[in-house]
């Protein structure tokens, strides 16, 4: 459920209307976003009578929202807030950034027991130019203004929608190394996409000089692309204790991170070897 956004009604009121739009209707992102107002006009047995007052009469209490989405069978209560931009008038009178806090309540019990009840805030921060490189489809649209409000929406589904990450991870190049136009032949492949015909050319550079740490280097990225991540810890680590290099100390960090997020995400034990270079966030 979305309420009311709180703000200046000519920027609120547009982002609430688009993020309720923009709900993604695709398998596997499927994701109902209703406005606080539809439940009561919409749910069989309302109850009319819940009324709690709040400090400001456009925005209704807690209690009143997690009333009326208990009775309308919601999930989550996603709030926002449009923060006033403190930079100097001189460059906010441009009207070239929107930034907008918000604050996910879980409702339903199920979800309360997943997220500890807990209360998730983020702010989302959008800039003109660079919302207009990041989606260049909304260029064409005559109203900048609506272009920012449309690149915030978009930057905020990801909070309450299943999204992909993108991370940009260095690949090793070698120069004037045994092997090292093979290794840059698989660097080109992985750039393309196909991470397996460059995990090829990696293993058998690796086997043929066994001493390549860029080739290990490489396969223990190549072996988190497949979610392998006990595999790749072994190669990161193996680069490091082969060439203690800053990328290869970074690289292992990052494989790590990356077997983190798997585990929280999917609800799983720590691995077996357990943690060795970064620590738990919970």
């Amino acid at each position: 459920m979305v309420p009311k956004i709180v703000g200046p009604r000519e920027l609120a009121t547009p982002i609430h209307e688009k993020l309720l739009q923009a709900a993604p209707a695709d398998a596997g992102r499927s994701t109902r976003l209703v406005s606080a107002e539809s439940i009561n006009e919409s749910t069989p047995g309302f109850d009319q009578g819940v009324s709690l007052v709040s400090y400001n009469a456009d925005d209704e209490s807690d209690l009143a929202l997690a009333k009326k989405a208990q009775q309308g069978h919601i999930d989550f209560i996603l709030r926002g807030e449009i923060l006033p931009d403190r930079r100097p008038r001189s460059i906010t009178e441009a009207g070239n950034r929107l930034t907008v806090s918000w604050r996910l309540t879980p409702v339903s019990a199920d979800v309360q027991t997943q997220t500890e009840g807990r209360p998730l805030g983020k702010p989302v921060v959008v800039e003109l130019e660079s919302a207009l490189k990041r989606y260049p489809d909304l260029a064409l649209a005559v109203d900048k203004d609506a272009a920012l409000q449309s690149a915030l929406v978009r930057e905020t589904l990801p909070l309450i929608t299943p999204s992909v990450v993108r991370e940009r991870v260095q690949l090793e190049i070698p120069y004037l190394l045994p092997g090292t136009q093979a290794i840059r032949r698989g660097n080109a492949l992985a750039v393309a996409g196909r991470w397996g015909e460059a995990e090829a050319i990696w293993q058998e550079v690796q086997q043929r000089y066994p001493f390549s740490s860029v080739a290990v280097h490489n396969l223990a990225i190549a072996a988190v692309a497949k979610q392998e991540f006990g595999q790749a810890r072994s190669l990161a680590s193996q680069a490091v204790r082969m060439k203690p290099t800053k990328l290869h100390q970074q690289t292992l960090v990052w494989v790590e991170r990356a077997q983190r997020a798997y585990h929280e995400a999917f609800e799983l034990p720590d691995p077996p070897e357990g943690w060795s270079v970064t620590r738990t966030t919970r």
